[in-house]
């Protein structure tokens, strides 16, 4: 048994994966940086009532990527106090099945990379990922594994917060589906306007992205839709892949990674000249 952590900005999410396979997942609120003696005790509690978790021989080993840096070495530091085991931090030098195009982009995020691996690993051919989160981003890889790039946007909830606090009068609400762009409520209006207008956003984008990387492969790209609000826009594109826990399942198979890849960071230039990048 394998247990992943995704910490996240809103939220951490951890799960327990057996042969590749989750087979239970749990919540914990992202702390602000003030407020980590809280989480330290948070933290206790959990694994406390998880130790058959962590029980050998069938615990294999704790694996966590992270976007909020003042936290990981306070989440490892835990779990090594707590059960004897230091977890793995995957980054961006950590065996991928994706390259990288050497010298750009030093500063993407190991989620990002990590969504793209885990879709790429799963085609074998040009992939575009849709997380859905605290922010959205929306990458694309070629048919060979290489890394583009793509784009970041405000996440659904931060849309709603940001006309919540950013007015005197609105109210703050939930996303919730509307099919018609004519509503009354002011609820109504900004719920049908964000649920709506995402829809139209995503179609948009993807549509060229998509375009865009067929210059640069040869089959059509399959198109994966994950992430924590991933679910409310699922049913609009059918034909897209939707696989909410992606991030988790290729931390899980970072594992596997690592024993395909013949060295530890290596990453191919455009031109697939091997290149240890940090």
């Amino acid at each position: 048994m394998i247990v992943v952590a995704d910490i996240g900005n809103t939220r951490i999410h951890i799960a327990a994966f057996e042969k590749s396979r989750m087979i239970e997942d749990w919540y914990l609120l992202t702390p602000r940086e003030t407020a980590s003696e809280n989480f330290e005790l948070e933290l206790t509690e959990f694994m406390k009532s998880h130790q058959t978790l962590f029980a050998k021989p069938h615990f294999e080993g704790w694996i966590l990527c992270s976007v909020v840096p003042w936290l990981t070495p306070i989440f490892g530091e835990m779990v090594r106090n707590l059960i004897g085991v230091v977890p793995t931090v995957l980054i961006r030098s950590s065996p991928l099945p994706i390259s990288l195009i050497t010298g750009e982009s030093p500063t993407i995020g190991i989620d990002r990379l990590i969504v793209a691996a885990a879709a790429y690993d799963l085609v074998r051919s040009s992939v575009i990922t849709v997380d859905i989160g605290t922010a959205t981003t929306i990458d694309a890889v070629t048919d060979e594994g290489l890394f583009l790039g793509g784009i970041i946007l405000p996440g659904p909830k931060l849309w709603l917060d940001s006309l919540h606090f950013g007015t005197a009068n609105l109210p703050k609400t939930e996303i919730e589906k509307k099919n018609s762009v004519i509503e009354t409520t002011t609820t109504g209006c900004i719920q049908a306007g964000l649920y709506n207008g995402y829809r139209h956003l995503l179609d948009g984008l993807v549509r060229q992205m998509r375009s865009e990387l067929a210059q640069r492969s040869q089959h059509d790209s399959s198109i994966y839709l994950t992430g924590g609000s991933a679910k409310h826009w699922c049913e609009n594109f059918p034909n897209w892949c939707f696989h909410p826990d992606l991030l988790l399942s290729g931390l899980a198979r970072s594992k596997v990674w690592s024993k395909e890849s013949t060295k530890v960071g290596d990453c191919r230039r455009h031109d697939n000249t091997p290149k240890i990048i940090g």
